[in-house]
C-alpha cells in the first residue's frame, strides 16, 4: 500500500482494518499532517515538504518505485491519494535533478497556472507520475482511491495521476511553459522536443491492470454547505464546485452578485467551491488564494452592511501560511487601517497580513481531508 498527500495518514486509518494484516506500505504526508496517534506497526510515515519538494520525499518516491518494481503478478498495489502528493512524492526523470524540478515547481507556483496545467509539466518530468508507477508495478495490478482536490474530478491529475494514463504530452508540456513564459533548463527542453519524456497511454499494455475510483469529491463539500445555510434560513445559491480563475477577479464578481442579491432584498448565501489562481508579483509577499479572494471581494463591497462570509482550504492550510482561510464582515476594512491600507496589501500580495492585522484569520490546522476550497457569502 501506498498513501500519498495531505490526508494519507488519515484514509489510512479508516481502511486499514479491511487490508490484510500483513500488508506493508509506505505513508508519504506533509510535514505536521500526520494523524495523532496514528502508527502503525507495518507501515513507515515519511513526512515531505509541500509545495515545493524536497530530498525526504526524493527518497520516499524512490522507495515506492523499488517496491513496485518488486511486486509480481498476483500481488495488488492499493494507492491512496490526495492533494498535495504531486510536491511530496517527487522522482525526477533521468537526466533530470531534484533542483531544476524544484526551480521548475516554483516558476509554476508564481505563474497564476491553474492545477490541471501545472500537473500536466509535473506528469512529463517525473519518473512515478503520468501512470508511469503502474508501469512499474506491472504486471502487478494496481487500484487507486483518490480524494478529489481537481476542479472537474479527472482522477488523472490527483497527484498527478501516478497510476492513471495519461492523455497529455510533451507537446503540451512545452505549450504550458511558453504559455507562462517558464525557463526549462535546456536539458529538459530536449527531453520534450525528442518525446523521450512521454507518459504511458491508456493503450499501452502496461496499464490494463490499473483501475481507480475517487471517494470524496468538492461536490460533497458544497452540498454540505447548501444544507447548512438553508438550516439556517437562507436560500442557498451555489454558483459551481469547480469555480477556476483569478482570485481577485473571482472575489470582485462573487461581491457584485452579493449586492445584486441584497439590492433585491433576498436573504441568501453564495456558495462555491474549486481552486482559484494567484499571480504573484511579489516572491516575499504573504497569503494565499483564499485571502486574495477574500480581500479583493471585501474591496468591492465597500463595507455594504449585511454581508459576510468566509474563504478556506479544505485542508486547513491557505498556500504556504497557517491559516485555513479568513473571514469577512462590513466593518473590516477599516480594522486593515481603512481602504487604502488594504488594497496596498493586496497589491503586495500581503492579503494574509491584512487579515491578520484584522484578526480574522480562519485557522484550523490539517483538517484531514483535501476537496478544495469552500467560499461563502452570506446576505441579508
Amino acid at each position: 500500500m501506498l498513501a500519498v498527500g495531505k490526508a494519507a495518514t488519515q484514509m489510512t486509518a479508516a481502511i486499514l482494518d479491511r487490508l490484510p494484516e500483513n500488508v506493508e506500505g509506505l505513508i508519504v504526508t506533509r510535514q505536521g499532517y500526520v494523524q495523532p496517534g496514528f502508527a502503525p506497526e507495518n507501515l513507515q510515515i515519511v513526512e515531505a515538504s509541500h509545495p515545493v519538494p524536497d530530498s525526504i520525499g526524493a527518497d520516499a518516491a524512490q522507495g515506492a518505485l523499488q517496491a513496485a518494481e518488486s511486486l509480481g503478478e498476483d500481488d495488488l498495489l492499493l494507492v491512496l491519494m490526495s492533494g498535495g502528493a504531486s510536491a511530496l512524492l517527487p522522482a525526477p526523470a533521468d537526466g533530470i535533478s531534484l533542483e531544476e524540478k524544484q526551480a521548475v515547481t516554483r516558476s509554476l507556483l508564481r505563474s497564476g497556472a491553474p492545477i490541471s496545467e501545472m500537473n500536466m509539466v509535473r506528469k512529463h518530468l517525473s519518473a512515478i507520475k503520468g501512470g508511469r508507477l503502474a508501469a512499474k508495478a506491472w504486471p502487478a495490478a494496481t487500484h487507486m482511491i483518490a480524494i478529489s482536490d481537481i476542479p472537474g474530478d479527472d482522477i488523472a491529475m490527483i497527484g498527478s495521476g501516478p497510476t492513471v494514463a495519461d492523455s497529455s504530452t510533451c507537446a503540451d508540456t512545452l505549450a504550458i511553459a511558453a504559455k507562462y513564459d517558464i525557463a526549462l533548463p535546456p536539458a529538459i527542453r530536449a527531453q520534450l522536443l525528442s518525446g523521450a519524456l512521454e507518459t504511458p497511454k491508456a493503450d499501452d499494455p502496461r496499464m490494463q491492470r490499473s483501475t481507480a475510483e475517487l471517494c470524496a469529491r468538492p461536490a460533497d463539500m458544497c452540498a454540505a454547505a447548501v444544507e447548512a445555510v438553508r438550516a439556517i434560513g437562507y436560500e442557498p445559491i451555489m454558483l459551481g464546485d469547480a469555480l477556476e480563475g483569478d482570485a481577485l477577479e473571482l472575489g470582485q464578481d462573487h461581491a457584485a452578485q452579493a449586492l445584486a442579491i441584497k439590492a433585491n432584498g433576498r436573504k441568501a448565501a453564495l456558495i462555491s467551491g474549486g481552486e482559484a489562481t494567484v499571480t504573484l508579483h511579489n516572491r516575499d509577499g504573504r497569503g494565499g488564494r483564499c485571502t486574495a479572494y477574500l480581500l479583493a471581494c471585501a474591496l468591492a463591497l465597500k463595507g455594504a452592511a449585511d454581508i459576510c462570509g468566509f474563504a478556506a482550504d479544505s485542508d486547513g492550510i491557505d498556500g504556504s501560511e497557517d491559516n485555513a482561510g479568513a473571514f469577512l464582515w462590513p466593518g473590516i476594512l477599516e480594522m486593515m487601517d481603512g481602504t487604502d491600507q488594504a488594497r496596498q496589501m493586496l497589491e503586495q500580495d500581503n492579503s494574509y497580513l491584512a487579515f491578520e492585522k484584522a484578526g480574522a484569520l480562519l485557522m484550523t490546522g490539517p483538517s484531514g481531508t483535501n476537496v478544495n476550497d469552500l467560499r461563502v457569502l452570506l446576505i441579508g
